[in-house]
């Protein structure tokens, strides 16, 4: 008889295996999480190799493949072949290409919004920098000094002094030129006159400028050709 509510407790405490919520488990603290890990105490008796970044002008060694990989990942992986800067993430990669090195973007830039957002996930389009800059502050919390911010390149007006001063410049230089064609084309007339020179050596035949000139009658001529000429 004694046994008997002893066997009823076990009945009802037995029921195997329980589960965390169970009630017996309400005034318990809950159980610890613990990890496990796996410690390579063998690093100690390998031969330790030294890896250098193979980008020309990066000077960066390491004994650690893992550092060597967090390397490439934050300095090369993601760099403009153009301008040779550095992003964190493909999507800044191509925004910062079309922005800065893509000359039809910076047509389509002003007829339509073209200015993606800075989070991949988000789809909207602006029509300049300052108001996604100030969209991915108020609705992704993005701080309002990044870093990775793209702004386009102002083009510089030419002031009115400025034309001025190349118009004036142009003309003087138009001025120089015709003044320049003048001069060579008096050369040339001179330089026509100077080719053909009277020769003064040495002359083999008798120079006739002493004796006297005398005028021919020409009807005496004819005259004389007449009597000669048989009847």
């Amino acid at each position: 008889m004694e046994s008997s509510p002893l066997i009823e407790k076990l009945k009802v405490y037995g029921v195997g295996r329980r589960k965390l919520d169970d009630i017996i488990f309400i005034n318990d603290k809950p159980p610890p999480r613990l990890g496990v890990y796996d410690f390579d105490e063998e690093n100690l008796c390998h031969e330790v190799i030294q890896s250098t970044c193979n980008i020309p002008g990066c000077d960066f060694t390491s004994e650690s493949l893992l550092e060597f990989e967090n390397h490439y990942n934050s300095s090369h992986r993601y760099s403009c072949a153009q301008c040779k800067k550095i992003l964190p993430s493909p999507h800044l990669l191509d925004l910062h290409i079309q922005e800065s090195h893509d000359s039809f973007f910076a047509v389509l830039a002003e007829r339509r919004p073209a200015y993606s957002c800075y989070i991949e996930e988000c789809k909207q389009k602006f029509l300049n920098p300052n108001d996604r800059l100030q969209h991915c502050v108020e609705e992704h919390k993005l701080p309002k000094d990044f870093r990775f911010e793209t702004k386009p390149k102002k083009v510089k007006k030419k002031t009115k002094t400025k034309q001025k001063t190349d118009e004036n410049a142009m003309c003087m230089e138009l001025d120089n030129e015709s003044t320049s064609e003048g001069k060579n084309k008096l050369v040339l007339a001179t330089s026509k006159q100077k080719t053909f020179v009277k020769y003064s050596g040495r002359k083999f035949t008798k120079s006739d400028a002493n004796k006297p000139s005398k005028d021919v009658n020409m009807d005496e001529v004819m005259a004389d050709l007449k009597e000669s000429l048989p009847e």
